[in-house]
């Protein structure tokens, strides 16, 4: 992170930390843009304004502050030792270090905020990462910090529960008349308190503000962090195990393990696509692949073969399993419902789900997947009968999903699941036979369909048939 960007960064959290709701990059009616704005007394227009001035003209940077005139306090932080020997005020605009250098910056805010009997934010931060990093048990020094500033300390759990798993969505920001708006519900002194230590902090997807950008509270990375947020995940999981076991006990362990192991952990209720997908439902196995490549766990990517690894699931048989939890006949049966009881039993998050773009495409439902498998105590338990069904369903699947127009695909994906060539041809056979596609092309690895009607029905009646099968054996 450039110098810049990190002393903007740090005026943002200092702001929150003392519960000012603060916004960067905030637009004036010119198009100009001030680095850093407050919203204290004012809920409608910032009264707090600050501009980082490393490379730009001080002239410049003074006239947006003095122009902007909800504000009422302006402030300037500069590295510039010129700029430094003017006097620390000039026509009401102060003059500071930045706030890693100095305690000039804070002290103003201190003093407009009335705050001045908190711990000041660098001995703060300071604190807690002491404590955190050198305590065997952060949940406890987490819990008395937050008892200390007089905070609810079983939301300040759930904010990181849940924005661990997806993030936190509250509102979004957009240009108004005069300046940016935020729309939406009021972020709580716990969720601005845990941005202001640096526990979670605030994406804003979107292209622009004039389209608006959504926003997004999200953990922060860091071992410790992610420490912390395992124990505050454990604790829950225990807490509420009777409600895990039930869910297991009406779904049965096979279906829960399909559902949860085949989308990572992480279920998209999409209603609109950037591009579509499939109108259907089912996608070519091959764009399936991509889509479900990796998952999100906290807030890093982790690679499958770790996860694959620890609970011995071979890469066929959770290739199988991906296909078989994103099926929509299975999905509507087991998939959706399951994630939706994992909710409702407040061991798992639901939030609206964005483009990088900023463009809404459905509700995510995220698990804390590695734990909750771990309480169960997941290994592998497909019995190979009930594995050869699982294949049986995902071939029919593949068949199902094939592109025509992507013909090179349709015999490896049957490689990918631990299948054949054989068994793919026997299934377009089959169909042959009863007229609704050709026999299998002899050069080009396709087929050619000719009721397009009856071929998604007749595939979809033996998936069907293959589930049913497998759950009478549950």
């Amino acid at each position: 992170m450039e110098r810049h960007e990190k002393i903007k960064n740090l005026c943002e959290r200092i702001l929150n930390y003392y519960y000012i709701n603060a916004d960067t990059e905030y637009q004036l009616p010119d198009n100009q843009r001030i680095d850093v704005v407050g919203y204290f007394n004012n809920k409608n227009s910032p009264d707090i304004g600050i501009e980082i001035e490393l490379s730009s003209s001080l002239q410049h940077d003074a006239a947006k502050l003095a122009t902007t005139g909800s504000l009422k306090l302006r402030i300037i932080v500069t590295e510039h030792p010129d700029t430094l020997l003017l006097d620390k005020s000039i026509n009401g605009i102060y003059i500071v270090k930045p706030p890693d250098e100095d305690m000039a910056f804070e002290s103003k805010i201190r003093e407009y905020t009335g705050e001045n009997k908190k711990n000041w934010f660098n001995q703060f931060q300071k604190d807690v990462q002491n404590s955190i990093s050198i305590s065997n048990n952060p949940l406890n020094e987490f819990v008395k910090e937050i008892r200390d500033q007089g905070l609810n300390i079983d939301l300040s759990k759930d904010l990181i529960f849940r924005a661990a798993l997806g993030g936190i969505h509250l509102g979004e920001y957009k240009q108004g008349k005069i300046s940016t708006m935020y729309y939406g519900s009021k972020p709580s002194k716990e969720l601005l308190y845990l941005k202001a230590t640096g526990f979670i902090w605030e994406d804003r997807l979107g292209r622009n503000y004039e389209q608006g950008r959504q926003s997004i509270y999200r953990l922060s990375s860091g071992d410790d962090i992610i420490k912390l947020c395992n124990e505050i995940i454990e604790e829950r999981i225990d807490e509420k195990k009777d409600l895990l076991y039930n869910i297991v006990d009406k779904y049965s362990e096979s279906p829960l393990f399909i559902s949860l192991i085949g989308t990572k952990g992480k279920f998209l209720l999409a209603e609109t696509y950037e591009s579509d997908i499939s109108y259907d439902g089912y996608s070519p196995v091959s764009d399936l692949s991509a889509l479900i490549g990796g998952f999100m766990e906290y807030s890093n990517w982790v690679y499958i073969r770790d996860f694959l690894e620890e609970f011995n699931i071979k890469p066929e048989i959770n290739y199988i399993l991906n296909i078989v939890a994103n099926s929509p006949i299975f999905e509507n049966a087991f998939t959706k419902p399951i994630y939706r009881d994992i909710v409702d039993a407040k061991l798992g998050n639901l939030t609206e789900a964005y483009t990088t773009k900023g463009n809404y495409i459905g509700n995510d439902y995220i698990v804390p997947l590695r734990l909750l498998l771990r309480k169960l105590n997941f290994k592998t338990r497909f019995e190979p009968e009930q594995l050869e069904k699982l294949r049986s369903y995902s071939e029919w699947y593949i068949i199902r999903g094939h592109n025509p127009n992507v013909p090179e695909t349709l015999y490896k994906s049957f490689e990918d699941i631990g299948s054949s060539i054989l068994n793919a041809e026997k299934l377009i056979n089959e169909l042959a036979e009863n007229g609704i596609t050709s026999k299998p092309l002899k050069q080009g690895n396709n087929i050619a369909i000719y009721d397009k009607k009856r071929f998604n029905d007749f595939c979809e009646a033996k998936m069907e048939k293959i589930l049913e099968d497998i759950i009478d054996e549950e």
